[in-house]
């Protein structure tokens, strides 16, 4: 909105809290006030779920626009306007926020009616500069067709960060059956089959778009993490050596392609656009100095990986120690004596899980021989899952065209990944971790994996819960970046595919 409001300090007001209520409210200011947004979030949720008060309510809004989260805090804004009608001052932060959301007649209508109220209102000077900014005299039918188009959008994005993929879907529908040619929304619609595992039909959405709109870029990027996740590795390699040529003019369309470059592992592409971004001035968000450091790291720029690190911790203090490149740091000098200790493991092991997990750590090993050990498992064994598994590692250090029957095992390595790279964990967690999946993948092969981050966080919350390392779906939610409703969906899912084993 500009600048923060201290409204409880506005008004002199003494406010009564019950006492949880009142430590949550302090710490969410205190964090509030040193731009810890995330942290101020957090706390003043926990303070409203406690105590409804308006003015807790107005404050936890307050920090939800400073974060970009509009549209929720709108929700909140009416809430305290339904709780204290005298509240005023918040008609001209819905009108902030229904600007930035670009809802211009949604926002000249707030921005008048604070001022039909508060004629001498604090901020009676911002309100009418933000009126000359909208200027829609003449543009009202326009505008708010506009406006229905955008807020519905938006919706679609909440019910999709919440995990309500199917209502995210209807909504999506709904704003296609009026604007067919709205491509962003066809994109996000794709997004969501994907996540519901429906991956044809997601490229079948994601195939329209390009029909019409070549070359549109959000779409081709999508495609590429598509393919990319089911395994399509010809596809995959073609569209990506097409993307490492094309060069964006918006600073936010580079920063998606080199986002999904660093995806699908082309480091130095991603991390050449990422320091033309950064030469450019472009700041983003977390995710930017995320992808930039990881890239960074990958290529061999360790300072400036853990200067970029650096920025993800200031903004993220949890992540401080879990870069996502921490266990990859074997020596090169017992890559030779651990691939050793590898083979013995995979030839003692007992279970399926056990020897896909001795391939799996292979794989992470530094060193050129571990080609010849995953052709020659998979040129002696007679199990078809380990053939399978062994080809496709053996494909993916080599280059070589895998057979049909080792694509499906693209789900399984993107999950293995994800959990033994995405968060820090001890070796004990890890290896729990990745035979639990090993076994479910085993049992479900032809399930479809279409959001494997969800997947990942839901393991892990299922195997701390087991080992009594008990974590809350929230801070699992928090680790992986999904909803807690997303966290219990798939949590729900992975208990249901153990009990059908």
């Amino acid at each position: 909105m500009g600048k923060k409001q201290q409204i409880e300090e506005e008004k002199g007001q003494v406010i009564t809290f019950h006492q949880s209520s009142q430590y949550f409210y302090e710490k969410g200011m205190k964090a509030y006030r040193r731009n810890n947004l995330d942290d101020a979030i957090k706390y003043l949720q926990r303070a409203a779920d406690m105590n409804q008060d308006p003015f807790v309510l107005c404050q936890l809004a307050s920090a939800l626009s400073e974060a970009g989260q509009y549209y929720e805090s709108n929700q909140l804004f009416k809430k305290v306007m339904r709780l204290d009608e005298s509240m005023t001052e918040c008609y001209y932060y819905l009108a902030n926020n229904c600007a930035f959301l670009g809802l211009f007649q949604q926002a000249k209508g707030y921005a008048e009616r604070y001022l039909k109220l508060e004629e001498d209102g604090e901020f009676r000077e911002e309100t009418i500069e933000l009126l000359d900014i909208i200027a829609i005299e003449d543009e009202e039918e326009e505008f708010a067709a506009e406006d229905e188009l955008i807020l519905m959008q938006e919706q679609a994005n909440i019910l999709i960060r919440s995990g309500h993929l199917e209502e995210a879907i209807h909504t999506l529908e709904n704003v296609l059956a009026d604007y067919p040619e709205f491509w962003s929304a066809h994109n996000n619609l794709a997004i969501v089959h994907f996540q519901l595992g429906q991956v044809e039909e997601a490229m079948r959405i994601l195939n329209h778009v390009l029909e019409r709109n070549p070359g549109n870029l959000h779409a081709l990027c999508n495609s590429l993490v598509l393919l990319y996740s089911v395994g399509r590795r010809e596809q995959a390699e073609r569209l990506a050596d097409r993307l490492e040529n094309v060069y964006p003019i918006l600073l936010e369309q580079r920063f998606k392609l080199a986002n999904t470059l660093a995806t699908v592992g082309r480091f130095q592409s991603a991390y050449v656009m990422f320091k033309g971004l950064k030469k450019h001035g472009y700041e983003g968000d977390t995710s930017f100095h995320y992808w930039f450091a990881y890239a960074a790291h990958m290529v061999g720029d360790t300072t400036l990986a853990q200067k970029m690190w650096e920025r993800v911790v200031e903004a993220l203090p949890d992540r401080e120690g879990k870069e996502p490149w921490g266990h990859t740091t074997f020596t090169d000098g017992n890559q030779a004596v651990l691939l050793g200790q590898l083979r013995v493991s995979f030839k003692e092991a007992t279970t399926i899980e056990e020897k896909m997990l001795a391939l799996y750590l292979m794989n992470e090993l530094n060193i050129d021989e571990k080609a010849q050990v995953f052709l020659d498992i998979a040129e002696k064994t007679e199990h078809e899952v380990i053939r399978n598994w062994a080809l496709y590692l053996y494909s993916e250090v080599t280059g070589e065209d895998m057979p049909e029957a080792a694509h499906a095992f693209a789900h399984c390595a993107h999950i293995a990944h994800l959990l033994y790279h995405h968060a820090e964990k001890d070796d004990m967690l890890i290896e729990e971790c990745l035979q639990r999946w090993f076994r479910i993948f085993t049992a479900h092969q032809k399930n479809s994996y279409g959001n494997p981050v969800a997947w990942s966080a839901a393991i892990e919350y299922v195997v701390r819960g087991d080992l009594k390392e008990n974590m809350t779906q929230a801070e699992i939610g928090h680790i992986y970046n999904v909803s807690v409703s997303t966290v219990r969906k798939y949590v729900q899912a992975v208990k249901k595919m153990e009990a059908n084993n």
